[in-house]
């Protein structure tokens, strides 16, 4: 059975995938390889099946070739590269690069997964980054980890996160949090309610983390349940793509907030974004 947390994961792709934006590179942290690594394949199958199904109608999906293929790692390509021992290694990814730079066989997407991406070597790490910076519109990277924080910030900041969580999680949240996402959902009141979100509601960096990170669940869950959802009257302002935007923007702006950063200026560029200025 799904965790609600797994859905919310499905959800967001499901979004990501229908809109089509697909983004060329993305880091996906779960809890366990055995238990999560199938959810990982069924978003790799949503990029490439030409049957425009939904996320959660691949795990068992024997419809297409296409499927097949990905489900007998046959297919041409999609690459998957593990350690090598306790690492991955430079010259994995020296020939990933000469795989890749070759036309897709298919006419189709080419994705390539990184397992343990947090295992990249120094050399390994400053390949795939190269990768990353120059990146082709028809390659997507799937980094999987099940810590993105032991991975190179400059990797991280080129990459689209998403979290699977292998346990359901029960949604807590204080009348600071109601407030928090009353004044995202009304645009203009967070500029207006400025002076009581710094003082009040993220008077600082801890604080912002933990209350930011239930704001994002609280968001994700209402796409997957919105007639239960005890904040729908302020979310349903909202349209569900505008609601996906949110919440990758909170997703962003929590990995910048793990560094060294000016408080101050992380919050208004945090604001800014939120309200569709530059990130």
């Amino acid at each position: 059975m799904k965790s609600s947390y797994n859905l919310n994961f499905l959800s967001i792709v499901d979004k990501i995938v229908s809109s089509n934006r697909i983004s060329h590179a993305y880091i996906i942290q779960l809890k366990n390889y055995d238990d999560d690594f199938v959810l990982v394949k069924s978003f790799v199958k949503a990029i490439l099946c030409k049957e425009k199904r939904k996320v959660s109608e691949f795990s068992d999906c024997k419809l297409c070739n296409i499927c097949n293929l990905i489900d007998n790692d046959n297919y041409p390509d999609l690459c998957v590269i593990e350690p090598d021992g306790k690492e991955i290694k430079k010259s994995q990814l020296v020939g990933l690069q000469k795989e890749f730079n070759n036309k897709s066989l298919l006419d189709n997407k080419r994705i390539y997964i990184l397992k343990e991406a947090d295992k990249l070597n120094e050399s390994a790490a400053n390949t795939i980054l190269k990768f990353l910076e120059e990146p082709s519109d028809d390659i997507v990277a799937i980094l999987v980890t099940t810590n993105r924080y032991k991975m190179l910030e400059t990797i991280l900041s080129r990459c689209q996160v998403l979290s699977i969580d292998s346990k359901g999680k029960e949604i807590i949240y204080n009348d600071e949090i109601i407030d928090l996402v009353h004044f995202i959902c009304d645009g203009d009141a967070l500029f207006i309610n400025y002076s009581e979100i710094i003082e009040k509601i993220l008077p600082d960096k801890m604080v912002a983390l933990e209350r930011l990170k239930v704001v994002e669940q609280i968001f994700v869950q209402y796409l997957i349940d919105k007639e239960n959802s005890s904040l729908s009257k302020y979310l349903n302002k909202l349209s569900d793509e505008k609601i996906v935007k949110y919440s990758l923007i909170i997703e962003e702006y929590l990995k910048k907030l793990q560094y060294n950063v000016n408080y101050k200026l992380w919050l208004d560029s945090f604001f800014a974004s939120l309200l569709g200025g530059e990130k």
